[in-house]
């Protein structure tokens, strides 16, 4: 039986730079407060004050409460990239940025193509942000929250 998703007002656009926060960066910790929507970053830097009080503690120590939300898994950058080159209707544009995904550090090769060329860099960066809100309403949605306005 499924169970309805809870209504939250999740910041999306902050989950999403949770979501792709690199899981090397160990400091570096997010949650999604199941009460309230709201996405915590727990770094050295973190204040209680900032947050009502609440401790590191509290939030590792409430799971019900606080979801860890997932390091990034860095193919998915590469896996964005590939989808929107395929999407791409420029053969020249599309043949130019497929050398540069086969090439040694895909990712810097993929942006200084683009570099030259602000409207498709922008086409970029709004395609990436889509799929990135996608991948995060279905993180959500695996842990039982809707984002909900808010």
């Amino acid at each position: 039986m499924s169970h309805a998703e809870k209504p939250l007002p999740v910041d999306l656009a902050e989950l999403c730079i949770a979501l792709t926060a690199e899981g090397e960066v160990t400091e570096l910790r997010w949650y999604l407060d199941r009460d309230t929507g709201r996405v915590i970053l727990v770094s050295r830097e973190y204040d209680p004050g900032d947050w009502g009080g609440l401790t590191v503690q509290d939030i590792e120590g409430t799971p019900a409460r606080f979801t860890p939300v997932p390091v990034a898994d860095p193919a998915l950058q590469l896996d964005d990239m590939r989808a929107f080159v395929g999407a791409l209707g420029d053969a020249r544009l599309r043949e130019s940025l497929e050398i540069a995904l086969s090439a040694l550090r895909p990712e810097r090769r993929f942006r200084a193509v683009l570099g030259w060329l602000p409207d498709e860099l922008d086409r970029w960066h709004a395609f990436r942000q889509r799929r990135s809100e996608a991948r995060a309403t279905a993180w959500l949605s695996s842990v039982g929250v809707r984002a909900a306005d808010g």
